[in-house]
């Protein structure tokens, strides 16, 4: 699993790779909760390789955390990527801000 940030380029852009599972939460809530302190994020999950119940939630609830303090945080989840399979399955895309949308970025 891998965790870059690109804060040279607007808006900054996490990239996740690898796994977002149970198993690797504990080495990527702080990263992921610290994007919060931009105003505008996007992370990108269209690299993961795996994506379980735990990560997708744990994404979602970001997203929620994000929508409270009123900070824009999107979603790139790629098309037909194991992110977007695994948060459809789950019923979160609704959840999310999805980057690319008319209300995300491209």
């Amino acid at each position: 699993m891998s965790f870059e940030l690109d804060i040279l380029h607007a808006p900054p852009t996490a990239i996740l790779t690898g796994e977002l599972t149970i198993m690797t939460l504990g080495d990527l809530q702080d990263d992921l909760f610290g994007l919060l302190n931009f105003a505008i994020v996007v992370l990108d999950v269209s690299q993961l390789e795996e994506l379980d119940s735990c990560g997708a939630q744990l994404i979602a609830l970001l997203q929620q955390e994000a929508n409270q303090q009123s900070k824009r945080l999107r979603i790139r989840t790629g098309e037909e990527s194991v992110a977007q399979l695994a948060l459809s399955q789950l019923g979160l895309l609704p959840m999310l801000t999805i980057a690319g949308t008319k209300d995300g970025y491209q």
